[in-house]
This record gives C-alpha cells, structure tokens and sequence, in this order.
C-alpha cells in the first residue's frame, strides 16, 4: 500500500515509463533464451510476472485519476504506456507461437484454463491476423476508445452545466427537511443563497419521489433524462452521433476478429450460450413485467385524476407511488430515512463477513489519497488475507457512481509467499453536514453492500494463478462479477439484517422486524416501471450491438425498446441511450448480464432464506463454491455446484410479484 500524500504525478509517470521500457528489454531476453523450447515456468510464468509488476503498479494509481488535472493526466499517461506495453507482447509472434506449442503439452488444470485466456487475449488483438488486418485493428480500437472517452466526457460536461438555484423554498414543499438542508448547503458552498439543486442520483431520487410542485419534478426529470442528447443546449455534446460511429465501429471490430458482430465477440466471455439464449431469457422478463407495468400504470394513473392531474406523466411516476402507499408507510419510511448512518452499516456488514466466511474486517492507519478514505485489513483467525480501501464520500471531479476496483489480485510467488489482494470501493454519499452523519436511503444500503461484495469477492478469490483471481468485467464476464456483488446485496432484503444495521434518533424505539418487513414490502410494490426501465435498456444494448439496421438509427431502436418494455409513449421522450454510460464502461453487449446476475442471485439467495440457522454453513459453501473459485471455472458451474441444480427463476418472479 503506497503513501500516496508523497507521490509525485510527475515522477510517477516518468518512473512508470521506464519500468515499461525495462519490460521490453526483458521480455526480449525470455524470447532469446526460451523461445525455441518453451515452458510453463520459464516462459509463461515469467511473462506472467513482467505483466505483474507493472500491472499492479498501475491499478494501485488508478484512485489518483479523481485527484486533480495533473493526476489525471499522469494516471492516463501512465495507461498508455501499459497498453503500450501489452500491444507489444501481444504484436509478438515469436510469443504467440511459443504459447501455442506450450498449449499442446501436459498443464494443470488451472495453468489449462489461464493459457486458453492468454491465447484469447492475443487473438482479441489481432495475433491471428494478417499484418494489414492487425493494422486496421489498432486503428479501430484506437478510435473506439476516443469515442468511448467522448462519450463520457459529454456526459459530465453536460451534468455539470445544469444546475438549479431556488430562492423560494415553498418550491420544496414535500421535500424532507435533511434534504433541503442539503441543498442549502450546497448553495451556501457555491457562494450563493438559496437552495442549489444538481444532477446527482440522490437529488434526482428525492425530489421526483417527494416534491409536491409538479413544475419543479417536470424540470428535474427532463434535465435529467434529457443529458448529452439532441435536446440540450449545446449541440456539441451531442452523444447521439457518438453512439452511432461508436456501434458501428466495434462492429467492424467484431468482424475482423471472426465474429458475427459485436455481442457475438461479447458472448465469448460469458455464460449465455449465444444471442439466441440472451433474447429469450430478457423476452421471458419482459412478459412477465408487461402485465405489472399495465397494472402500476392504471393505478397511478387514478390516483393522477384524484389528485386533478390531467394526464399521468413519467415526472409523476415516483411521487404518486409514494402517495399511494398507507399514511403508516409514510410514517414508517420517515422515521427509518434517519435510521441508517453509514457507520452503524458497516458495522452490520462487517458482522455479516464475520458470521458467514469468518472474516475480520478491521480499520487500520494508512496514508491514502485523501483524508477520509479508510483502510480495512481482512483477516481470518489472525492470517491478514488482504486490504480494501473505502472512498465514502462524494467530492468535485470524483466518480459520481460507486464501484469496486481490483487493484491487486491475489498471487503465490516462486518462494510460496502470498501477494496479498487489494481492492478499491468507491461511493459517492452525500457528505454529511457538521455534527451528523451520512444517513444512507435503502438504495444506497443495497448499493454499499454489492460493492462490497465485489471487494470481498477480490480478497477471496484463491487461485495460485493470479490472473483468474482479477474480479473484473475482463476475466470473469458481466455475468459472474455481477453475481457475486448482486448475491452478498441480498441481505439489505432481509429484516433481520437491517434491524441489526438500524440505529434510531433519540428517543425513538429500535425498528421491530414487523416494520421492517412492511418496509421492504414497500419497497418492492410500484416497481414496475423501474424494472421495464432497466430492461429497456439491456434489450436496447443486445440489439444495438447485433443488428445493423439498428446500428444506424438509435433513435428508433431506443423508441422500439420502449415500446419491448411495455412502456407508453410519453416515456420514449426520454433519451436513455445517449446518457446509457454503461455502454462505454466495460458492459456494452452486456448490460443483460445485471438481471442475469440477479436472477441467479436471488435463487441462489433461497437457500439462506430457507435455512437461516445454517447461514455459517451455507456461507462456509458459497466461499468455496463461488468467491474463491475465481475465474478458474465458469459462473454456471459455480451456481451449479453451490445449489446443487441448474437456476430457477420462480424466486425471482416472486420476489417481483409475478409468479
């Protein structure tokens, strides 16, 4: 672990630069001595160690990326060269050749599976190829990653230029009071007076859920749904155009590489077994939700016409939920919205570790990139496993979305030593004011426990080979990372878990399971739209990425998988695909994979709801099983193994109210 205040982005670079050049040379030695009569340990396990050193190097810089323009420039800098890096051992066919005899002799099944994902790796960058071919490859994918990055950099940009600032807080009638106490702050920070509102999910969330002037909901929900498109203010930051030489270019991609098109190429690293299986497992979700939207719809529209709305709109949708549930669910939900700071949650996470793998999660002093970033050690039975870094807060130029980031994998050296793992979790919670605490909404429960997750899942990870520990979307596919952090967030489902997570303000009881229960009941009913919302989007990215007319008019693909998803028309206005960033984050071709992974989880889940006194036992198997198989074996055969059957969606359609 570095001591990050003491770095220098420009030393840094410059170091990382020569650490490369050094690998060149060494590489090159390999290939001199060993080329001709080649092996496991003297050629693929010491190109594994050269790609280990500066590997490792990077990843632990990448939390630098958030800390000002000149970290930004010398991290991004740095990747360069490691692409450099790797385009150059993979241009190698002195290598390559070498892989393939050493593919033909007698390895260890682990050894067996690694080699197959090298020898992918080299064909992705264009290995197999003739040289022209190759040359047009790294010409595509260059353009793809400056699409990619434009993408993004729209995105933010076009966020970032929308604010509100009201100077009348009868505006924010309905809205809860910690909120606008938020929002004056914000404003306060800004150097204003008033109430600032911007662009961040938990505003969002809010102020469309509880705001009770409908003007103010309108104008949030299109700035919101509006972003980076072709009915914003600065035609510039236009994704539209973007997107589509973005799909048409990964393509062209995909076809160079011997695949049908771009989610073919994408299948080859997940479980689905081709388009074909993909479509009819997001068909059979979206029939069954199709009922449920038609359902949710004609309620609220109701209680639209009581409440002498004239027309049910999309900005309506979360409010009018909420106003359909009971006067005691409202109650309920106001005395619980302050009933979950973010200390007494990791608490309860941590207790949680502990009772199913027997891990000890315990903070520790180190110099991180900022202040209030903490260090965990994980141990078990006083063995140190591995570090996570917790980056809690939002602050400006941070990542706005919470995620988990690899930043060493798990690794035996020569002598039998241990490198020891360590991850990253990112969130980006809502700084609490002067004297309080980060009271976290149960979306946000759901979301700390998933990255955490994935974090847990990178410590446990237990392969001797260190790539197929490396919790990615790379090594692992969409599908199987996803999993595991969608199967250790099921227990912000469960009473049990949040009434050991709750803390009440003063003089107020402790929540007894029976309100929590009627909680989460809550929570699930009205959910329709949401869930026909997300698998708008996974349809929308499987066609996108598969058919060609569709590549060339995404406006009408994303009016079309509106139209899939049940949706009425007033909702196609709302240009997801041009704000869809999943699409340039590592999940193009794969954004099915979250209910993939969902459904797999909540079966996988039954078997905790069904034996609870057994939750050690069952947590013992789910470690060996799943977490610490890696990417050693296929998600399949992992699920497979743990429950002992292949998945059964019926858990999942009870837990949406269509079974």
């Amino acid at each position: 672990m570095f001591d990050y205040p003491s770095l220098d982005p420009y030393a840094v670079q410059q170091a990382f630069a020569e650490r490369c050049v050094a690998q060149r040379s060494a590489l090159a030695a390999l290939l001199a001595e060993h080329s001709q009569v080649p092996a496991w340990s003297t050629l693929v396990a010491a190109v594994e160690a050269l790609d280990r050193q500066v590997q490792d190097l990077f990843h632990s810089l990448v939390p630098l990326a958030y800390e000002g323009e000149q970290w930004a420039v010398s991290v991004d800098n740095c990747y360069q060269q490691l692409r450099d890096w790797e385009l150059h051992k993979y241009q190698s066919a002195e290598l390559y050749q070498a892989y393939l005899v050493i593919d033909g002799a007698v390895l260890e099944p682990a050894q067996r599976v690694l080699l197959a994902r090298i020898l992918e790796d080299f064909q992705r960058n264009g290995a197999a190829l003739a040289p022209l071919q190759r040359q047009q490859l790294q010409q595509t994918d260059r353009a793809i990653a400056a699409l990619e990055q434009q993408f993004l950099t729209n995105l933010d940009n076009a966020r970032d230029a929308w604010s509100l600032l009201l100077d009348d807080n009868a505006r924010l009638a309905g809205v809860p009071e910690a909120e606008q106490a938020r929002l004056a702050a914000r404003a306060q920070a800004r150097g204003d007076s008033g109430w600032l509102i911007e662009l961040n999910d938990t505003t969002v969330e809010t102020l469309l859920c509880w705001a009770d002037e409908r003007d103010l909901r309108e104008q949030v929900y299109r700035a919101q749904h509006t972003l980076a498109c072709d009915l914003g203010t600065d035609p510039q930051l236009d994704n539209g155009p973007v997107l589509v030489a973005l799909l048409r270019l990964r393509h062209e991609r995909a076809q160079l590489l011997g695949a049908e098109d771009a989610l073919a190429l994408s299948l080859r690293n997940k479980d689905a077994k081709g388009q074909a299986e993909v479509e009819a497992f997001l068909t059979t979700l979206l029939d069954d939700n199709r009922p449920r939207v038609q359902a949710d719809l004609e309620a609220l529209q109701a209680e639209a016409v009581r409440q002498g709305l004239d027309e049910l709109q999309p900005w309506d949708v979360a409010y009018l939920s909420r106003c359909l549930n009971s006067a005691e669910d409202d109650q309920l939900d106001a005395r619980l919205r302050q009933g979950f700071p973010l200390e007494s949650a990791l608490e309860g996470l941590y207790a949680l570790y502990e009772r199913l793998f027997g891990l000890t999660l315990t903070p520790i002093e180190t110099a991180a990139w900022q202040p209030d970033v903490q260090a965990l050690q994980v141990s078990e039975a006083g063995v140190v496993l591995g570090h996570i870094y917790l980056d809690a807060y939002e602050r400006p130029g941070k990542a706005a979305w919470p995620y988990s980031y690899p930043m060493r994998a798990r690794h035996v050296l020569a002598q039998g030593s241990a490198s020891l793992p360590l991850a990253l979790i990112s969130c980006s919670f809502e700084r609490p004011l002067a004297g309080t605490s980060a009271y976290l909404t149960h979306l946000d429960l759901c979301k700390l426990f998933h990255e955490f997750g994935h974090a847990v899942h990178q410590v446990l990870a237990a392969n001797d080979q260190r790539r197929l520990n490396r919790i990615d979307v790379a090594t692992l596919g969409a599908d199987h990372v996803e999993f595991v952090g969608t199967v250790l967030e099921q227990w912000c489902w469960s009473a049990h878990t949040l009434q050991q997570l709750h803390r009440p303000q003063a003089g107020e009881p402790k929540a007894s399971l029976e309100d929590l229960e009627q909680w989460l009941a809550s929570k699930r009913r009205w959910q329709a739209v949401d869930e026909a919302r997300r698998l708008r989007r996974a349809w929308f990215d499987v066609h996108a990425h598969s058919g060609s007319a569709a590549r060339q008019d995404v406006r009408a693909l994303a009016v079309a998988a509106n139209q899939a998803a049940g949706l009425p028309e007033t909702f196609a206005h709302e240009r997801f695909a041009e704000s869809f960033d999943y699409l340039v984050t590592g999940y193009d071709a794969g954004y099915y994979c979250y209910a993939w992974a969902q459904a797999h989880a909540i079966d996988a889940f039954t078997r905790f709801e069904q034996a609870p006194a057994d939750e050690a036992g069952m947590g013992r198997e789910l470690r060996q099983e799943i977490l610490s198989q890696g990417a050693v074996r296929s998600m399949t055969a992992s699920f497979e193994a743990f429950m002992g059957r292949p998945l059964s969606l019926q858990a999942y359609a009870a837990r949406r109210g269509t079974a």
